[in-house]
């Protein structure tokens, strides 16, 4: 058994509202996501070039009005 404080009022509030409160299923839902993420992990570990296919889909999106490479110049600054 576990006892779940939730401190972020985010969290909290897909906990409240998109769950209904529901601890399972919000536990099963960090299972699948955690799981799945793994999985991904294990399969990317040598192989990066996933990433160029990520970017590439948000590129494409839409969304973002940056370049790929000024992207990556601000990833570079921020975490190199």
């Amino acid at each position: 058994m576990i006892t779940l404080t939730i401190e972020d009022k985010n969290v909290e509030n897909i906990f409240l509202n998109e769950f209904h409160s529901n601890k399972e299923k919000f536990f099963e839902f960090i299972k699948l996501s955690f799981d799945g993420i793994k999985t991904k992990n294990e399969n990317y570990d040598e192989d990066w070039s996933y990433l160029e296919d990520e970017i590439q889909e948000g590129m494409d999106s839409g969304l973002c009005e940056q370049s790929h490479d000024e992207i990556w110049d601000e990833l570079f600054k921020k975490y190199a």
